[in-house]
């Protein structure tokens, strides 16, 4: 695993050593200690709460457009289907008009996410 992360960056918190000890004597910061889930008081060498220990955290954009993206994708998906259903145990006469809209819907998510193009977009 060679590969070259061009996404991640080093952690401002921890200047990338993935342990906190920001405070002064290299104590470690009250927010880490409350996200290693700790009582108050004085610890050293805790793992950086910011990049969870690793020294490298990536940007906010890039979690923004990688991870809503798959979760609007599946709420639409499962809304989609909850209609279908719902209007198919209930008998409605518009159960055919919305088949033909969730099911264009379901197909276009999934064309998206199971492409070929989209395949080689993730890779590089």
């Amino acid at each position: 695993m060679n590969e070259k992360i061009e996404h991640l960056h080093q952690c401002a918190h921890c200047a990338g050593t993935g342990t906190c000890n920001s405070v002064s004597a290299g104590e470690s910061c009250a927010v880490c200690v409350k996200k290693n889930e700790l009582k108050k008081g004085q610890y050293f060498g805790l793992a950086c709460g910011t990049c969870g220990g690793l020294g490298k955290t990536d940007t906010l954009t890039y979690r923004l457009t990688h991870r809503t993206q798959p979760i609007i994708s599946i709420l639409l998906v499962s809304l989609s289907l909850f209609l279908v259903f719902s209007f198919g145990i209930i008998k409605s006469p518009y159960f055919h008009e919305v088949m033909a809209f969730c099911t264009t819907l379901i197909g276009s998510v999934t064309g998206y996410y199971f492409s070929s193009k989209r395949a080689h977009e993730v890779k590089s």
